[in-house]
Order: C-alpha cells, then sequence, then structure tokens
C-alpha cells in the first residue's frame, strides 16, 4: 500500500499539475480565529456577569454569532478534500463536499450578520434622535441584505441538489448574477461596518469623561474598521467562486476571508468590555480611577435621553457618590 501511495505520488509530480494543498492552512486559520473569537466573547460575558452586569440582546446575538462561526464546518470540508485540486479529490468526496460547503458559507454569512447587527443594538442602547433612527435603518437594510443573499445560495438552482452536484438535471440562475450579488451585498456590509465604527466618535464626545477615557473608549468601539476591511477584501475575492466547485484552492481565499469578517467582529464588538476589565484592573491602585458621571450613568442605565437628565453633576447622597465611582465602560450594563 505505502509503495502505491508512493508511485501515485511520483505520478503526480510529474504530470505539470499543480497539486498543492490548503486544506491545513485553511485549518489553522479558521481554528485559531474561532478560538479568539471564543476568548473575546467569553471574556466579554465574565466582565458583565463578574461584576453584577445582566446579559441583554447584543451579548445573545454576538453568542449566537460565535456559534455559527463554529458551525460553520469548515474542518469537515478539509476532512472531505476541500483545498485541494478537483483532480486530487477522491471521487467518494464528490459532491459530498461541495454539499457541507453551502452550509458553511450559509453559516459564515450568518455569524457575520449577528456580530454586527450586535454591535449596532449596543450602539442603539447609546444613541438619540435622529442617530436611532439611523442605526435601525442599518439593522433593517443589512438583515435583509444579508438575509436575501443567504436565502440565494439554496433556491439558486431548481432542484436544490444542482446546487452542490452539476450531474442532477435541472437550472440555476447565472453564476455571474450570484456573484453580483454577493458582491453587493459584501460590500455593503463593509460599508455599514466602517458607518457604525464612526458612531462612538459622535455618541461619546459630548459625555463627561476624562479625555483619555473618551479616546480609549471611542477607539475601542470603532474597531469594527477591521472587519469591514475583512468585507472589502471578501467582496474582492467573492469572482473565485465562479466556475467549477471542485476547484477547491481558487475558493480557500473567500472562505478564509469569510471566516474572518464574522470572527473580528465579534472581537471588536467585545473589545470596549474588555477595555473597561483592562481599565479597572489597572486603576485599582490608582488615585485617580476611571470615572463616570451621574447624568451619563443614569442616562445609559435609564436609556433615556441626557435632556431629561439635567440634575447637578454632584449630589449630598450617598447613592450619587456611589454612582460616581463606576468604570466608564457601564454602559454595557442592562
Amino acid at each position: 500500500m505505502r509503495s502505491t501511495n508512493y508511485a501515485s505520488a511520483r505520478r503526480a509530480e510529474d504530470d505539470g499539475l499543480p497539486h498543492n494543498d490548503l486544506g491545513p492552512e485553511l485549518n489553522a486559520i479558521f481554528w485559531l480565529l474561532t478560538s479568539l473569537s471564543l476568548a473575546f466573547v467569553g471574556l466579554r460575558i465574565y466582565c458583565k456577569l463578574s461584576r453584577g452586569r445582566r446579559l441583554w440582546w447584543d451579548d445573545y446575538m454576538l453568542i449566537a454569532s460565535w456559534v455559527c462561526v463554529s458551525a460553520s464546518t469548515t474542518s469537515v470540508c478539509v476532512a472531505l478534500d476541500y483545498g485541494k485540486h478537483g483532480y486530487d479529490m477522491r471521487p467518494e468526496n464528490l459532491p459530498k463536499m461541495p454539499f457541507v460547503a453551502v452550509f458553511a458559507g450559509f453559516f459564515s454569512v450568518l455569524a457575520a450578520t449577528l456580530s454586527k447587527t450586535s454591535f449596532a443594538l449596543t450602539l442603539l442602547r447609546l444613541s438619540e434622535r435622529w442617530m436611532r433612527v439611523a442605526i435601525w435603518f442599518i439593522i433593517v437594510t443589512l438583515n435583509a441584505i444579508m438575509g436575501t443573499a443567504m436565502l440565494f445560495m439554496w433556491i439558486k438552482c431548481k432542484p436544490v441538489a444542482r446546487i452542490w452536484d452539476k450531474s442532477v438535471d435541472g437550472t440555476c440562475i447565472s453564476e455571474k448574477k450570484i456573484i453580483y450579488l454577493f458582491q453587493w451585498s459584501a460590500g455593503y456590509s463593509g460599508a455599514m461596518d466602517v458607518v457604525l465604527a464612526l458612531f462612538p466618535t459622535v455618541i461619546l464626545w459630548k459625555w463627561t469623561m476624562s479625555k483619555r477615557d473618551k479616546f480609549g473608549v471611542i477607539i475601542a468601539m470603532s474597531m469594527g474598521i477591521v472587519a469591514g476591511i475583512a468585507s472589502f477584501v471578501k467582496c474582492a475575492m467573492l469572482p473565485n467562486l465562479a466556475g467549477d466547485p471542485s476547484r477547491s484552492p481558487d475558493t480557500v481565499a473567500v472562505t478564509i476571508w469569510g471566516s474572518a469578517e464574522g470572527a473580528i467582529t465579534i472581537m471588536a464588538a467585545s473589545l470596549p468590555v474588555l477595555r473597561a476589565l483592562i481599565r479597572g484592573n489597572s486603576g485599582a491602585g490608582s488615585a485617580t480611577p476611571a470615572r463616570l458621571y451621574v447624568n451619563d450613568e443614569r442616562r445609559l442605565t435609564a436609556g433615556r435621553s441626557s435632556e431629561t437628565l439635567e440634575m447637578p453633576q454632584l449630589s449630598p447622597f450617598p447613592k450619587t457618590m456611589e454612582l460616581r465611582s463606576i468604570s466608564p465602560l457601564t454602559f454595557m450594563k442592562a
């Protein structure tokens, strides 16, 4: 058996065709991103619960997003020879691999959508007036556009089995049109990442924080721009999906950036809470720990507009004084 495998390998080297296997590289990147995003979302939950905070919809949606990242079945695809060229794949794995790949792509897009919606919900709790309308517009349109892209993953061919098995008789929507739809949705997703990353500057600028804390929170909450970059790169790579799905190496880049988009958004959405943990630890022995003034704390907890909370910042009541020592990231409490 060993000599037979060696002979096959020699023939593969001599046929003049490429025989690179990107599966192991894809697996390593996928599990690195999955592990990092799990660490971030785990620390986010720990940071909240350890301070007696309740989890809110943005937390639950972020958890669901991570579940979708981990359930994207990329490793199953690699086990079925994804990452190899079609002529190097074992015949028994066709059409198994394309079938699993449809699920992998679906969960990858769903993870990105849920993570972006989670961050938008966080911003919604902090915003007011026109900004709330704008954020709701982003939430609705983003989910509608990304949902349409996910829907067409399953209805682009009739019967559905033709999506992963071209030997099945039927018809499919033009591959070029599907690619345009996916590119448009990925581009819109990336643009909304950038827009949402700009909102914290407008929201937090007028708050009664020190400039150091204000800049720290704004930078932490603006890291979604990195997720936007991942969306734009994926958008540029999407034409690689056209053609024979067995040409695995041509689609690996799309898969990597698709997984990265959701994982990076999860990490970016968790950063503000993790900054509260780091800031709280570093400020424990400091004479001037980070503080949030009464108006901001009451506004964030009650979810009301600052115009209705024009009470003095300094109050003789013990409860007020207790509020003055709360970390600036208490806006993450429910």
